[in-house]
């Protein structure tokens, strides 16, 4: 299991894939920011740190996206591992870029060719952990060997973000993850959403994914997920019933699932829309071996939940939301795609 602050590097050595990243929604929902800080060591090469700060814009569709990255020398990679954690965190790159992350502050500056993106943000933490795969399935993080943990699911933001095309300010309400493993898996899709018009507290987290094991097998589509709704959390966790949950549609826009554990049902269907609808992103994530695949994501997925009792078919709860995040890694996840940005 992936400790939520911990800097997993310290404790694993090649082919190591981690990010602990931010992602908040305006109050008005008219925009998004996904802020990632992502560290990459493949097995045949020095290891890479990337800072990536990803706006969205509702209302014109369009999608501002700076990145950059740094291969390490050692005694910066020494550096990096001398730190405490990711919530006591602050690196220089060679261009003057910065990134500081603490407690209840968020502060960088970012200095490319694709322009200067810079953010000053406070954070005001609830601390409210929530884990992708239940803690008895992770042993000694050899299987599966990608996992995710939400540091906190209801996170708020108060600050702001420049970049000369778009300049926002104010309050964001969102999340913080952290993800390690050996690359991504062959394929997944992960939605996570905290904006619901019925229940202002509502949380959810689910995925499907096909896994490696070992080195030719691979696994049927497993499924899990968590949902928190008028006070009481609903777990669709179980490894049996994992590949037993009703896939019926996976592709780059949408994730529509039934599932099922000894209770209740859940009902999830996700709607990216296509990116001349919606805004869209994408980026390069690179695998152990050098090779590297596409992640695209929208954080202004239609959403609809619908909760049930299977003792008698009763509606539990039905939630419904316009900025579901929805991330998918598939085999037509393509870098040319139209209104996709990929980083270099």
């Amino acid at each position: 299991m992936v400790a939520p602050l911990q800097i997993q590097a310290k404790t694993t050595h090649r082919g190591l894939y981690e990010s602990f990243d931010f992602r908040g929604v305006s109050a008005d929902e008219r925009y998004a920011f996904i802020l990632r800080h992502t560290f990459s060591r493949p097995w045949l090469a020095r290891g890479h740190l990337e800072v990536s700060l990803l706006c969205f814009d509702r209302q014109t569709r369009q999608t501002i996206c700076v990145s950059e990255q740094e291969e390490l020398r050692p005694e910066q990679e020494k550096q990096l591992l001398l730190l405490k954690d990711w919530q006591n965190c602050t690196f220089s790159l060679g261009s003057g870029s910065f990134f500081t992350i603490q407690r209840d502050n968020l502060r960088g500056k970012l200095h490319t060719s694709q322009g200067s993106i810079s953010w000053s943000l406070r954070l005001y933490r609830q601390d409210k952990t929530v884990h992708s795969f239940p803690p008895n399935l992770c042993i000694n993080r050899l299987w599966p060997r990608q996992q995710v943990s939400i540091c906190d699911r209801q996170l708020k933001y108060l600050g702001k973000i420049q970049h000369h095309a778009l300049d926002i300010a104010g309050e964001f309400l969102g999340t913080n993850h952290h993800y390690a493993g050996h690359g991504y898996p062959l394929e997944y899709a992960s939605a996570q959403g905290r904006h619901f018009a019925e229940d202002k507290d509502a949380y959810f987290y689910g995925l499907s994914s096909r896994l490696h094991v070992g080195q030719v097998l691979k696994t049927p589509y497993l499924s899990m997920a968590s949902l928190y709704v008028y006070g009481r959390w609903y777990n669709f966790r179980q490894l049996s019933r994992s590949f037993r949950h009703q896939l019926e549609a996976l592709d780059n826009f949408r994730w529509r699932i039934q599932f099922s554990n000894q209770d209740y049902g859940l009902e999830v269907d996700v709607n990216g829309q296509n990116p001349r609808l919606t805004a869209w992103a994408g980026w390069h994530v690179p695998q152990p071996t050098g090779s590297r695949v596409v992640v695209k994501a929208t954080p202004f997925a239609q959403a609809k939940l619908t909760l049930y009792s299977k003792t008698n078919m009763a509606t539990i709860a039905s939630l419904t939301t316009q900025s579901m995040e929805l991330r998918t890694l598939l085999p037509e996840n393509l870098a040319e795609g139209y209104g996709f940005w990929v980083d270099p």
